[in-house]
Formats: structure tokens, sequence, C-alpha cells
């Protein structure tokens, strides 16, 4: 900007400001009444004017609708103006070009109100010449409004709102831009916005604005009843009057299908429900909240602040309530319910009540309202709420699967709610759990409750019981007759004792060729009186897969001694028996250059061997087969010779068979099979 002289006093001077000192685009009106004004404000809105006695920077923002601008005590045309929307005519005036064709501002279209100005703002927007919809990418801007201006509240910085503005056709990517705007319900009406009405429309945003009612919104401030991708951000919903007077802040009827809604930085009072979801038809998939995100959310003033019938993949984060009786609940503060469809795959956190006004039920309520006869919830997910005049902190029923964490108050299940819960009570963490679970440690599961039974794997289907000085442990168990048996527990845990010693004298518990063996109390002997021996020299299979009191599984660790003898050179064990056609088997095997350490399976009849090993035995000489069989198929097996050190050993990872029964094929004898 040039000048010819300044100074106030009259004195002739020349000064230039630089190109450097020049203004930006900026995009809207707004900064032209602060640089127009000439006078001190007047109470009309103009700002006072300032003396620019160096160079001015816009900081990249432009200069829209300047009005006047003048310099103080300089007379002298305006020469230069550098700036990619400014020019200086003949006449030394400025000019300014207007914003965008895409950007709209409410205050430069004719309205008595402010729902009349958006009718006709909408009614400008360009069709798009290839799609049958509006052309994307428009910005509407709600400032505050000129007192003078027809659709301003009397008295108040304020747009008075009449109509619901409906916003339908498919449009495309509206934005509405309102700030800390103040709009006012001056007549009875159904909502401010109606989205969707006619179908499914997309992408229109809503951000800021303060809307107020006195008791006269009979649906909902802002309606969607078929949206898809809708953000709305930093918007202030209050109703002045009476709790419950309003039936619901944001309302989602869907009537088209809804997804990617999401809801930011808002608060809404005294309505019914903060924000409803309910069915608008009974056809839309899933339910009414598709892709439903709402976080950072402040509502209440009546039954709940979120209301959800039905819908999938939800996620409601940083939700509370209280403050005085308008932002105050009295039944929950989010509540799924189910009368068409359930609410599945919904992840709750971070719920808290500031002060709530009065005592209520819950902080999330997950309702069956079908009596039993609707579907069933599936997949909540609740974590971190934290509540005082609640009186649970949850409150679940009719849900398939849930899981919740860190609650306060105790949360109260139903029994047709299947889940896990954690939470404190009197500074005391406990963890119930309901149908079957299983409690993992150190990378397999170790502790299994069923409905109605207890198992605890690797540990012989029975408890173990501490005595109260901590020395001793015993075991409880039902063998297979249906005796109780307690047996003392010597080595972490893990099944002891005998599981076949042939003491009996007998092979009754066993299956197979059983007339080429014998028991007796010949040599080579490993526990007690008596052992097993093959007679026939024949490969002669036998299997025990009932009958004995317990049997070695997946996650146990066992051994048993075997020998050659005279009558046959095989040694070994088979276990995890199914049958005499189906099982594992370890033993060592003479070949011509020497003995082998072989693991086998057998499917169906068939053979596999697993590994393989080189190693050399006596003969009547009894040898340790240690076998330690992983819960998730690890099979490793080692022999030791008579003085307990190692001479073969092998391994496989195999999962064909996880129990069973034991027994040999083609072993000169056997004996002492126990649990390690």
């Amino acid at each position: 900007m040039t000048g010819d002289d300044d100074t106030s006093d009259g004195a002739e001077s020349n000064w230039t400001m630089p190109r450097r000192g020049a203004l930006g685009l900026l995009g809207t009106a707004g900064l032209g009444a602060v640089l127009a004004g000439t006078a001190s404000a007047d109470g009309n809105g103009n700002q006072p004017w300032h003396e620019w006695d160096a160079n001015v920077n816009a900081n990249g923002h432009s200069l829209t609708e300047l009005g006047a601008l003048t310099t103080a005590a300089n007379d002298a045309a305006i020469a230069d103006f550098a700036g990619e929307n400014l020019d200086v005519d003949d006449d030394g005036v400025l000019n300014a070009e207007g914003s965008p064709d895409s950007i709209h501002v409410v205050t430069d279209y004719p309205g008595e109100t402010l729902d009349q100005k958006l009718e006709n703002v909408l009614d400008a927007l360009p069709e798009g010449d290839d799609i049958p919809n509006r052309q994307p990418g428009h910005k509407i801007v709600i400032p505050a409004p000129d007192p003078d201006d027809p659709a301003a509240a009397d008295g108040l910085p304020a747009w008075r709102f009449e109509s619901p503005v409906e916003i339908d056709n498919n449009t495309g990517k509206l934005v509405f831009e309102m700030g800390w705007t103040l709009i006012y319900a001056t007549e009875s009406i159904e909502s401010f916005f109606v989205i969707g009405p006619d179908e499914k429309t997309e992408n229109i945003n809503l951000y800021g604005g303060m809307f107020y009612a006195q008791e006269n919104i009979e649906r909902s401030f802002i309606d969607i009843q078929g949206v898809g991708h809708m953000h709305i951000s930093r918007m202030y919903l209050q109703n002045l009057a009476e709790r419950n007077s309003v039936p619901a802040g944001i309302r989602l009827a869907d009537y088209h299908g809804s997804s990617e809604l999401t809801i930011t930085d808002t608060e809404v009072t005294g309505c019914r429900d903060g924000f409803l979801a309910e069915y608008g038809s009974d056809d839309v998939p899933y339910g009414p909240s598709f892709d439903l995100d709402i976080s950072n959310w402040r509502a209440g003033g009546g039954e709940h602040s979120i209301r959800i019938d039905g819908g999938a993949s939800i996620t409601l984060d940083s939700i509370q309530v209280g403050g005085h009786p308008l932002q105050s609940v009295s039944e929950d503060i989010i509540r799924l319910e189910n009368s068409v469809n359930e609410t599945r795959s919904v992840s709750i956190s971070n719920v808290h009540e500031r002060h709530n006004a009065m005592d209520y039920n819950s902080g999330v309520r997950v309702a069956d309202v079908t009596d039993g006869e609707g579907p069933r919830h599936n997949g909540i997910f609740v974590e971190n709420v934290d509540l005082f005049h609640a009186e649970y902190s949850t409150d679940i029923e009719y849900a398939s699967y849930f899981d919740q964490q860190n609650l306060r108050p105790a949360p109260k299940v139903r029994d047709d709610a299947v889940g896990s819960t954690r939470w404190f009570d009197s500074g005391v963490q406990k963890h119930e759990t309901y149908s079957s679970h299983e409690f993992h440690a150190g990378g397999s599961p170790t502790f299994t409750v069923d409905e109605d039974d207890v198992r605890i794997d690797s540990a012989g289907n029975g408890a173990v019981l501490t005595t109260p000085d901590g020395q001793s442990r015993y075991r409880v168990r039902v063998d297979n007759d249906g005796n109780l048996v307690t047996e003392e527990v010597e080595d972490g845990g893990n099944r002891t004792g005998i599981i076949e010693s042939f003491e009996d004298g007998d092979l009754a518990e066993y299956e197979g060729e059983t007339d080429a063996y014998t028991i007796d109390d010949s040599a080579p002997v490993g526990h007690g009186e008596t052992s097993l021996k093959n007679t026939s020299g024949d490969t002669a299979i036998i299997v025990s897969t009932s009958g004995l009191a317990q049997y070695p599984q997946a996650g146990d660790a066992f051994a048993a001694q075997a020998a050659r003898t005279e009558t046959n050179d095989n040694l070994g064990i088979a276990f995890g028996a199914q049958d005499t056609e189906n099982f594992y088997f370890a033993r060592i095997y003479p070949e011509s250059d020497g003995d082998r350490l072989q693991l086998y399976k057998r499917v169906n009849g068939d053979y596999t061997e697993l590994d393989k090993a080189n190693v050399s035995v006596d003969r009547n000489t009894l040898y340790d087969f240690v076998i330690d069989w992983g819960e998730f198929g690890e099979i490793d097996v080692e022999v030791r010779d008579p003085s307990g050190d190692a001479i073969g050993s092998v391994a496989t990872t195999d999962e064909t068979f996880t129990e069973g029964g034991i027994g040999v094929r083609s072993t000169g004898a056997l004996d002492n099979v126990r649990f390690r």
C-alpha cells in the first residue's frame, strides 16, 4: 500500500508498504469488519479503527467484503496494494474479490429466520452435471447475526429458527460451520435438522453451534433418517425447560441404512435420551447403528445419555453425565436394546459421572426387551466404569459373550449372560466367569471351568489342596470306579503315583494278543513283586484303555521300565492308545549295525516313524523310558540306564492323539509305569 503523506501534523513525507507486507488470501467475510471501521465501537457491531504505521501482514489470510478502508491523517489516494484478491482502480478505490463459489455465508441470503436462509442456500447449490445429486464440497458458514437482520432474535445475538431444515436427495459433502453461534427454536418444531428423510444421504457434517429450545422440540434437535459418512462435532444442544421435555438430542431413526456416523466433543442437556438410535424400518440390516463412533460425549437430563436399539460395530468412549438435573440421568448412562436385532461388536470405555443429581440404575445396561424371544447381544466389551450414584457399574443380561473390567461399583450379571468380569470390591479385585472358561499359565491351559464340571489339565482331573501349614498338598479326585481318591502331591503339582505295575496278576484290563504275555515274579522286576513278560517272541500288541485308575495324557510326564529278554529282543511302551490299531510307541530295536531307539505312531493300522537315534542296551536289564508328552503335541522320549544316565533320545511334535491308554508292541519285559 502506497501513500503521499502520513503524519497527523500535516508534514509531508513519502513512504511505501513493500510487497512483503502484502495481504494474502483469507476465504470468507469477517476480517473486513475489523479493518473497515473508522470510528470507535458504536454498539452496532463496528470495531474501533486502528492506525497502521508499519508493514501489514495478514499471515496468509485474505480480505473480503472490506467496505471502507482509510488511513489516518492521510488524504492521498492509495496507489498500490499487493494481494491476490485485491486491486486498486484508476480512482484509487481498493476492490476485494468475494468468497469462492463453494463457500456460502448465510448473511448473504434472504430470509426471515435462519431456517429460511438455509433453505435458500440449499436451493442455490448447483447440481452435479454427471450425477443426480448436488455438487459436493460446499461449506455453509453461519456466523453470529447482525442485530438488524430480520432473522435475528429480539435483543439477543442469536438466530431464530422456526421450521426443520431437510437435507436429502443424496446431497454430497456439505459442511456446516457454526462456531459458537447461538440458534433458538422460537416456534414449536419437530427438529432443527432432518438428514436423509427421502433416501440415504452422504457426507453431511455439522460443526459447532449452540442450539436452544424451550420445551418446543417435538422429536430431536438433530434427526437422522438415513446417512453415510456423517460427522457431528462441537455442538451444544440444550433444552432450557424441565427434564425429559425433549425426546432426544440426536436421534438416529434409520429408514434407509446408515453407516459411519461419528459424533465428537458434543454436549446435550435436558433430553430424555441424549443420543437415541431406534428403528425407523424393520428392514434395516443389523440395526440403526452400523459403524457408530461417539467420543467425548456429555449428555443427560432425562433417562439415558445414550440409548441404542440394535446395531453392529459400535465404539463409545469418554461418556460423562452429571453436574445438575439437566445433565443427569435417572436410569442408565448407556443402554443397549434388542427389539429387532441385537447389538454386537460393541466397545464401551471410560464411563464417568461428574455429579449425578439422583440415584440411577447403572453406567452400562445391556437389556433384553423381548422377554427372551429376540436375538442375544453378542460381543460387548466394557472397561473403566467409575460411578458414585449408580446402583451397579454395569447391568448385563441376555448376552452370548461379554468381557468387562475395571468397574465400580460392583456389576450385576443376569443368569442368561455369558462372559467374564473383573472389578474391585472394598480394595479386593474379583473375577467372575460364566459358562465355560480356561485359565492359562505359562502358555498352556491349566484350569478349566465348565458349566457343570471342573478340570485341572495335567493334574489327574482333580483338585490340589494345601494343608493349613503349607507343608503338604493332596490331590482329591474320583477314579474310574467312582471311588474318592486322596493322594499326596510331591513334585510341584503334576500327577503322581503308579499307572501300572502288574501286581494284580492278570491282564483283565487289556485287549489284543494277551495270550502272548504272562505276569510272574521272575527277573527282571522293576516295582513290587511281578512284571509283564513276552512269551511268544512275536509282535503281540496289547493295550489297556479302561480299568486302570489313571492314564497319561497330553501335558503329562511319565516313565516305564522295559527290558530285552531271551525271548524278545525289543523293549518299549505304547501310549495314547485308542485301540490296537491306533497309538504311539517308543521302542529299542536291534538292527544289523546296532540298536535303534525309535518313536512311531500307528493310525488305522499304518505305521509312521517319527524319529530315531542310535543306542546300545544289554539283555535282562531294565531301562527307563522317560516320556514328556506336551500339551500341544510335543513328545520327548529319553532312555536312561539303571544308574540314571541318558543313553539316547528322540522327539517330535504330533497331535494325532492327546489322550488314551497304555500297552506294548513286542517287548521283552515291562514294569513300573508311573507318573513322574
